[in-house]
Formats: C-alpha cells, sequence, structure tokens
C-alpha cells in the first residue's frame, strides 16, 4: 500500500491490557462502521504495514481499543505507539458515506412518526456510538429520538422529510 492512496487517520496512543490489544485515536472521528473494518495498516520505519483486527471496541468518537493479530504481548503493542495509522483512500470514503447519508444530512429535515405525524424539526444530530439521537424541535422544547437503520422507514430528500419510528412514551417525557 502507498501513502497517496490512503487517509492517514490518527495514531497509537498506547498499549491497553496485557495481551497486546491497543488504544488508538482518529482526528476525523470514528463511527461504528469502523468496527466493520477488517484491517488497518500502520507506519513503522516510513513503511505501511497493514494489520488484521481481530476485534475492536468504540471508546468514544475519536477513540478506539483494537486487538490486531500478530500483536500478543504488551512489548509487540507498546512498538507500536506513537505510530500513525491509516485506512485506504476508497474505504475511508465508503465508512463517511455510509455515516453522513444516514444522519447528519438529515438536519433541516422535518421529523414524522411511524403514524405520520409531523413532530418537528431535525436540529441537529448527536453522533453517540451505538446510540446516535436526533435532536428535534418539538413545540416549545428539544427532543432526542434514537435513530439507526432499523428506526428509520424512509427518508425523502426532495421534501425533506424523515419517517422514523418513536419509541412509546418519548414524547411524554
Amino acid at each position: 500500500m502507498k501513502f497517496d492512496t490512503t487517509d492517514k487517520l490518527g495514531k497509537v496512543l498506547k498499549s491497553h491490557g496485557k495481551d497486546g490489544e491497543l488504544i488508538i485515536s482518529s482526528d476525523k472521528g470514528l463511527s461504528e462502521n469502523f468496527l466493520k473494518t477488517e484491517s488497518i495498516f500502520i507506519e513503522i520505519n516510513g513503511v505501511l504495514v497493514p494489520f488484521f483486527i481481530e476485534h475492536a471496541l468504540l471508546k468514544s468518537p475519536q477513540t478506539a481499543i483494537l486487538k490486531l493479530e500478530d500483536i500478543d504481548s504488551i512489548e509487540a503493542a507498546n512498538e507500536l505507539t506513537g505510530c500513525a495509522w491509516y485506512l485506504p483512500k476508497k474505504e475511508w470514503e465508503k465508512l463517511m458515506q455510509r455515516d453522513s447519508k444516514s444522519y447528519k444530512i438529515l438536519e433541516g429535515f422535518i421529523l414524522i412518526d411511524q403514524h405520520d405525524n409531523e413532530l418537528g424539526t431535525i436540529e441537529g444530530i448527536l453522533e453517540i456510538p451505538s446510540n446516535p439521537l436526533l435532536q428535534v424541535r418539538h413545540g416549545n422544547k428539544l427532543i432526542e429520538v434514537p435513530v439507526n437503520e432499523k428506526t428509520i422507514y424512509r427518508i425523502d430528500e426532495k421534501k425533506q422529510i424523515v419517517k422514523n419510528h418513536i419509541p412509546e412514551g418519548l414524547l411524554e417525557i
């Protein structure tokens, strides 16, 4: 892999635990979609070295814990501390397209519930890993509505309308 076909996304912060797990950071943010990534590249002595991911866990929108194949000790993990990590540009673009298509573009849209009742305008998105929320102006208050692929029924970009399942009792809070 060459540097011109990849995006530098962050660095390895430190080792985690005794089995060689790493904490990585990302300047561009991480989402649940990142957990589907099979491998990353780590810059070691000016060369991009591929590592397959055994498992990953998001700690925050900017950090994750990774267990990489063949990194099985604190010593091996510590050797990677401070190194930059990369993904191929095309892979990063796919991750970002899924994220932005799902939620960020919905700001300004009208939210309707599963019964076609208009609830209000989407004023913001809280990008919480595994639990993103739409911030919706409903009357004189701002409500937060869970959103994901399972709760969205329909997005009409022309009419700027989102039909989403609203959990029972949410509006009474």
